[in-house]
């Protein structure tokens, strides 16, 4: 080995463990950057703060955000991801999916409705549409949500739409306050368009002969009704009612959100236990309140066993048991969401009272 060749190999292996080290404190740097930003945004929103610095979760106003990152695809396919989701304020009912063009279906898994060409040559080529009526579909995209879409397919590329929500794929978490509060505030800006466009159009087709038992059910109920989903909304004793329909595989049910009066937080999750799984957030302790039909119906978790013992009263188990019997449900501080309901209008009536009347018993 000549001196030349030595010093070359000392000089190697110098430079691996330097490069290293500096590759572990530039990663490290970053985490603490995601989480300052992931803090910094959630104060600023009156979001709660996730300790952990790993998301971003909550409730604005009437829509419930998360950004994280998740695990997706399987073997070894498997990798994260981080994801964005904002749902919209209600459903559109339209079984819509629009998404970037060559963009995975290994990332995004549902039942194919029709493809909806729009004839327009630079949308068609960027964006995938899917929808149930094409017409109402093709005027729904028709100007501010055309321009407002591709800015955003521009701007963050891996962006879906489909009737619930607006997400965003990302290959990292962003590590900047700056940028975090630019894809928050360009998911919202998305989602209303979606909705004031939505608004001004007629219900699908297979919808119409449920709007009059929408707005026998508003009357009913006080509240407001909006043809064009149709949806109901308003406030019955204090709380907060929203009823709508939303297009599933089988094809139309119905969802009820009963929003819960002003009051201490208590970091309320509760899920079936079937949907154990999605639990916003698995490091909370689970809970049983002495109840065994009900605890072996649910999940629950919160910040303090013995005040949510103290919320879930034998009246609000009792209805909740009852709920659950034909529907799916979940609850957090906020509100209580009922879904898979018939569009049947007694079996409606039967559930939004007693999903008031749980709301009532647990004091919320």
């Amino acid at each position: 080995m000549t001196a030349l060749t030595a010093l070359l190999c000392v000089a190697l292996g110098a430079l691996i463990p330097v490069t290293v080290g500096a590759w572990m404190v530039q990663r490290g740097w970053r985490q603490l950057a995601v989480a300052e930003a992931y803090h910094e945004v959630a104060r600023t929103l009156g979001l709660p703060v996730d300790t952990r610095g790993a998301s971003l979760r909550g409730h604005l106003g009437e829509q419930r955000i998360w950004v994280g990152e998740v695990m997706v695809g399987y073997g070894v396919d498997r990798h994260m991801l981080c994801w964005a989701v904002l749902d919209h304020e209600r459903p559109l009912s339209l079984g819509c999916m629009l998404r970037p063009r060559g963009l995975s279906e290994r990332l995004w898994r549902r039942a194919r409705a029709p493809a909806v060409p729009l004839l327009d040559p630079e949308f068609d080529q960027a964006v995938e549409v899917q929808g149930d009526d094409p017409e109402i579909i093709r005027q729904w995209l028709d100007g501010p949500v055309r321009m407002r879409l591709l800015a955003m397919l521009e701007r963050w590329r891996n962006v879906i739409v489909t009737d619930r929500s607006v997400r965003v794929h990302m290959p990292r978490p962003l590590s900047t306050t700056p940028e975090l509060q630019e894809l928050v505030r360009d998911l919202r800006e998305l989602s209303t368009t979606l909705v004031e466009a939505r608004r001004a159009l007629p219900p699908p087709r297979r919808l119409e002969p449920f709007v009059p038992v929408w707005r026998q059910l508003a009357a009913r109920y006080g509240l407001d009704v909006e043809d064009a989903f149709p949806a109901a909304t308003g406030a019955v004793d204090g709380r907060r009612l929203f009823l709508w329909p939303v297009r599933t595989s089988q094809g139309f049910a119905a969802e009820l959100r009963v929003g819960f009066r002003p009051h201490r937080h208590l970091g309320l999750q509760l899920h079936p236990q079937l949907h154990a799984a999605d639990d916003d957030d698995p490091t909370a302790q689970d809970i049983e309140v002495g109840d065994d039909a009900f605890d072996r119906a649910f999940v629950v978790k919160g910040y303090d066993p013995d005040r949510i013992r103290d919320l879930l009263t034998p009246d609000a188990r009792r209805e909740l048991l009852s709920l659950e019997q034909t529907t799916k449900l979940n609850a957090d501080d906020v509100r209580l969401h009922v879904t898979n309901l018939t569009l049947d209008e007694s079996a409606l009536i039967a559930t939004i009272d007693r999903a008031i009347a749980a709301a009532a018993a647990m004091g919320w």
